[in-house]
């Protein structure tokens, strides 16, 4: 399940669920007392390591909330036991068949694990990144993880005293019984909680789904900062259909003994809450799954995150950036569907997708922006926007 940021503002997740009742709780390493510390190459918030599969490297996502999947073009590389086809949904909620498999080697660090499912398919823009598959929580699971964004390093290993936990303020830990995707609960204002899972696959802070939004109304925990409308949210399997959108800010949002204010997201359709690798920019998250703690040392005790809003959130469709989202602040100023075409000079005319995945958001930084908006009847305009 994975979250990508493109100029400051459109979202492109795989979110998969299962229609058959198939663990992926299976399998595992045999070593024991094992402390590895592992490089990860960081794009845009995608968290990269290398796997060994039959004494071949491959560059797999780091993603603690998906299960193991591989890429059909690795298939046949690998040494792989047939295990069953399921339907697989993505967070919009397209689906299709996907075949599981049982890989009988896979070696991450020093460590070789055996008989771990994994789904056969990945999204096409992987090929953006060289990966071939996601390195998932049913293949951690029997392991405490410690990911530091400073370092760009994760810690696997069973030995909690070397990370001395014993010394740190934990937070329960559930995991889910399909492939162990690691939930914990936040504090909110007064005395309410909401869970949330924690998914390093997707690279914003916070994922919010309405259903959540409407179970928390109650509990006046949130603003609600804007209303709008259109899509935003790309999915494995395409663009999400145009539905209302609210950007709601958490004033008090509490993990452990870390305090964070003014935390902001945008609703999506699906269920529950996530938090993503974002979360890394602020601390050392360790995932105890062996003992089901999660802690969280923030690099301070207070952290703001109060931010400015655009006017509206682009989307990529077809190989150009058209506007998915508008605020209903905005006006008449633009209307959904517009191409997009130039950004403060640069052209955008043709947009490619790997270009947006690994360069910097073209916005970022800035405050205000000049736009060249095409409109359905092919006229172009200029439109001065700035965050507020």
């Amino acid at each position: 399940m994975y979250k990508i940021l493109f100029i400051a503002f459109f979202l492109l997740i795989t979110e998969y669920s299962f229609s058959q009742s198939l663990s992926y709780n299976r399998g595992g390493t045999k070593s024991t007392n094992y402390f590895e510390e592992i490089p990860y190459q960081d794009i845009n918030g995608k968290m990269i390591v290398k796997v060994k599969i039959n004494g071949i490297d491959y560059n797999f996502l780091f993603d603690t909330g998906a299960p193991m999947c591989l890429s059909s073009k690795i298939l046949t590389a690998v040494n792989a036991e047939k295990l069953q086809n399921d339907q697989v949904k993505d967070v919009n909620g397209k689906n299709i068949s996907s075949q599981t498999v049982i890989l009988k080697d896979i070696c991450f660090g020093n460590l070789n694990f055996n008989g771990i499912p994994a789904i056969v398919g990945v999204p096409d823009f992987f090929k953006c990144w060289n990966v071939d598959g996601i390195l998932g929580s049913n293949l951690l699971r029997n392991s405490i993880i410690q990911i530091n964004n400073q370092k760009k390093t994760i810690v696997i290993t069973d030995l909690a005293e070397k990370l001395q936990l014993a010394d740190k303020k934990g937070i329960s830990l559930f995991l889910d019984t399909i492939q162990s995707y690691p939930v914990f609960r936040v504090q909110l204002s007064g005395n309410s909680t909401m869970p949330v899972n924690f998914d390093t696959g997707d690279n914003g802070l916070l994922s919010l789904s309405e259903t959540s939004m409407d179970q928390l109304k109650k509990a006046k925990v949130y603003e609600t900062v804007f209303k709008g409308y259109g899509a935003n949210q790309i999915g494995a399997f395409g663009l999400e259909k145009d539905n209302q959108k609210f950007l709601l800010k958490f004033l008090t949002f509490n993990i452990a003994d870390v305090h964070l204010k003014n935390v902001m997201t945008v609703t999506s359709k699906g269920s529950g809450a996530r938090l993503g690798s974002k979360m890394l920019d602020y601390g050392v998250v360790t995932i105890d799954f062996i003992h089901q703690k999660l802690y969280f040392e923030g690099n301070a005790k207070e952290i703001d995150l109060a931010e400015k809003q655009w006017p509206f959130r682009p989307t990529f469709n077809n190989n150009k950036m058209i506007v998915g989202l508008v605020w209903d602040e905005t006006g008449s100023s633009v209307s959904l569907g517009e191409q997009i075409v130039e950004v403060d000079g640069t052209s955008f005319e043709t947009v490619v997708l790997c270009d947006l995945l690994n360069k910097k958001p073209i916005l970022d930084g800035k405050e205000r922006s000049t736009i060249t908006i095409r409109s359905k009847d092919g006229k172009l305009r200029k439109l001065e926007i700035e965050k507020k």
